[in-house]
């Protein structure tokens, strides 16, 4: 084997790649737009395919112990197979149609795009760019409502539990405070949204105690009465109109 196809394929020496995004901040929903900029190692190289992979990070909490884990939210291929040559560069535009419910990085969780090259017999290159996700427009809606309502957004994290039909091992919980605008309980409000293209699903917990989020989800939140889902209708008359509905859950067995 020649000795410099064979430092490629130990890595020393082989293609690189670099995302460039058009811009780092999306909103869930929206496009994301960019090039795969790859540039040519050392000897011809194979690339069979280049993809992309919106991850997120989430916590799995075992007992007293909190761990990090990644989760792929979405995958795309954005190549078909072709042979790159010693320092040959090539730009590769794409736009990704980001999923509703990506998670918000607002107050939290860590989401980027990942860009891996599968190079044949070869350590393949990667490339990680964090990108900042806005709320859907739902979801934008709801957290509108809640702090009209005067609840003040303190935190937002994902944790691993059932994900309510979609594939990922996590669901996303935004924290809420209630402020001096919002008389008597609940003191503290945890909004588990589920938005889709059509409607956004709610889960509420109203001073949520030491149960822990699957409990939560499993328990009487789904239950009992903590389950909202506003539809298109609704969203569309504003923050106004979907805190009117909201008030109701919130003061529920109160």
């Amino acid at each position: 084997m020649p000795f410099m196809k064979m430092l490629a394929r130990l890595g020393i020496g082989s293609a690189r790649v670099d995302t460039r995004l058009e811009h780092d901040t999306v909103r869930a929903g929206g496009d994301l737009r960019g090039l795969v900029h790859v540039q040519g190692g050392h000897t011809p190289q194979r690339i069979d395919r280049i993809e992309l992979h919106l991850m997120a990070q989430y916590l799995q909490r075992d007992n007293d112990r909190l761990s990090a884990l990644n989760a792929v939210v979405r995958t795309w291929r954005v190549s078909n197979p072709f042979t790159l040559q010693p320092r040959e560069e090539r730009e590769i535009p794409f736009s990704l149609r980001i999923p509703a419910h990506t998670p918000t990085t607002e107050r939290g969780t860590p989401v980027w795009i990942k860009t891996a090259l599968d190079i044949d017999n070869a350590l393949n290159p990667e490339d990680s760019d964090r990108v900042h996700v806005l709320p859907h427009p739902s979801l934008q809606t709801v957290l509108e409502a809640v702090q009209q309502l005067g609840f003040q957004w303190r935190n937002s994290y994902c944790e691993a539990g059932p994900p309510l039909g979609r594939d990922e091992p996590f669901v996303q919980e935004l924290e809420f405070h209630a402020g001096p605008e919002w008389s008597g309980p609940p003191r503290s409000l945890a909004l588990l949204p589920f938005p889709g293209e059509e409607a956004l699903e709610l889960v509420l917990d109203l001073d949520r105690g030491p149960r822990g989020l699957t409990s939560l989800l499993e328990g009487t939140a789904l239950d009992g009465g903590r389950r909202l889902v506003l539809s298109h209708a609704d969203l569309s008359s504003g923050a106004g109109a979907v805190a009117a509905l909201l008030t109701p859950h919130l003061r529920e067995g109160t």
